[in-house]
């Protein structure tokens, strides 16, 4: 029987990639093909690989919903696996569970908690789905061996390393024309609490502004070194603008890194600081690192009291560097560190470092009676395929556009979006890479992280 193909579709290189390769190395060892391709790349991969399975990150918006029925026309296999798993408020989990997938065809569905299962089951998917629980595949990176792709670069530092983590994602939009937040937002106003998605804009772009208070106040106590972490979404150059205007001594203990693997920073830095509630300190607490949560205006879409409980909470900009300094000597208590152990068994399904091989497993078996039939492809399927191909085959990506720089100077908030997906894009260099270096630190002798 010839090898059957996956497509594994990426939506941001530098928080989706190392995982996808994981995945897709488990895949190989079980004599699956996958094939990594940017989630721009959706219609393309049809014709170009003629999958028996597409893995995607989301079936929520209207034009994917509609390819995911012609997958089902052609026999392919439609898998979602979130990269953005954790939804805390019960209102907001039955909406994400049922309206924005209710019309659209998946045949498995790979859920990171207990939590968003039952929404699923509830809101009907148990007659259409297999939903399949299986933790976060990213997190597997905190664990042997696969943490060895990050190990410590050995190199002793002068100061502790604090890890800044930001979370501003909807802040961008603010200061964006107005119709590319609209376009961002228009998802939110078919959920009831948010009739006003334009106030999480205004909330968000005001707790960013507040959050340099913060880290000025952090370098300007100079014992620590500073890198701060934009999201993924996030514009860095916010930052870097900011950092820009700082007096030379503090701009000297500051890095921003925007393109590193989140994994590789959290298990390099000595403590972490999150704004309000996000992954990071979670991840953090896998890695065993300390952690500081900054508080804001504690908007329930942004700060969650549950996982702040399990933080070191810090409202006031002046007194970051001494909890941090506090962080660093004083682990929590046990019953802190339980009810951490606690929290990531009911959220993350108890991370161990097996998730991308039980993803891996499931695939494989779900592929083994497959049967896609390609004869109803159009000479546009095939056009996009062998563009795709070519693109591949000289390493540009797929949404290449000679012209965007010169259109971003020209009108730079009409293209900041389109900017972006360009960059968070994967191209072949970067799948070759990432491989190669999963390989590498595979053969290389056990690391302790």
């Amino acid at each position: 029987m010839a090898e059957k193909k996956v497509a594994l579709l990426v939506d941001n290189r530098t928080r989706d990639l190392a995982v996808s390769v994981l995945i897709a190395h488990h895949l190989g060892q079980l004599g699956v093909e996958a094939e990594l391709q940017p989630l721009e790349a959706y219609r393309a991969v049809l014709a170009a690989f003629k999958p028996a399975m597409v893995v995607i990150n989301h079936l929520t918006a209207s034009h994917l919903v509609r390819w995911s029925h012609r997958l089902k026309e052609l026999g392919v296999l439609v898998a979602v696996l979130p990269n953005e798993g954790l939804i805390y408020d019960a209102d907001d989990l039955r909406f994400a569970a049922g309206r924005y997938h209710n019309h659209a065809h998946i045949d498995h569905f790979f859920t990171w908690n207990e939590a968003h299962r039952d929404a699923l089951y509830a809101a009907g998917f148990n007659n259409r789905t297999q939903i399949h629980l299986v933790g976060v595949p990213r997190f597997d990176f905190y664990f042997q061996p696969w943490s060895r792709l990050f190990a410590r670069d050995g190199v002793p530092h002068p100061r502790p390393q604090v890890l800044c983590c930001t979370n501003f994602v909807f802040a961008k939009f603010q200061d964006l024309p107005r119709i590319e937040g609209e376009k961002f937002l228009q998802v939110f106003r078919r959920m009831p609490k948010y009739q006003n998605p334009w106030e999480l804009v205004e909330v968000n772009h005001r707790c960013r502004q507040r959050s340099l208070q913060f880290f000025e106040k952090l370098l300007a106590a100079s014992q620590f070194d500073v890198l701060l972490r934009p999201h993924p979404h996030e514009d860095a150059n916010f930052y870097r603008v900011w950092a820009e205007r700082l007096p030379a001594d503090l701009r000297s203990r500051l890095r921003i890194d925007n393109t590193t693997n989140i994994t590789r920073l959290i298990l390099e830095c000595d403590v972490e600081v999150s704004c309000e509630s996000c992954t990071t300190a979670l991840e953090s607490w896998i890695a065993g690192k300390p952690t500081v949560e900054l508080t804001f205006e504690r908007h329930p879409s942004y700060f969650h009291p549950d996982v702040g409980a399990l933080n070191n909470l810090c409202e006031d900009p002046a007194q970051l560097a001494k909890m941090v300094e506090k962080a660093l000597h004083e682990p929590p208590p046990a019953s802190v560190q339980a009810a951490r152990r606690e929290h990531l068994r009911q959220w993350c399904n108890a991370p161990s470092g097996k998730s991308a091989e039980a993803i891996a497993g499931i695939i494989h078996r779900a592929v083994s009676d497959a049967r896609p039939s390609f004869g109803s492809l159009t000479a546009s399927d095939y056009r996009r395929g062998l563009t795709l191909r070519a693109f591949n085959s000289v390493g540009w990506r797929c949404n290449y556009d000679p012209l965007l720089f010169l259109k971003r100077r020209l009108f730079p908030g009409a293209y900041a979006i389109k900017q972006h997906v360009h960059e968070k894009a994967i191209i072949p260099r970067d799948v070759s890479e990432a491989r190669l270096q999963l390989k590498q630190a595979l053969d290389s002798p056990a690391t302790k992280t």
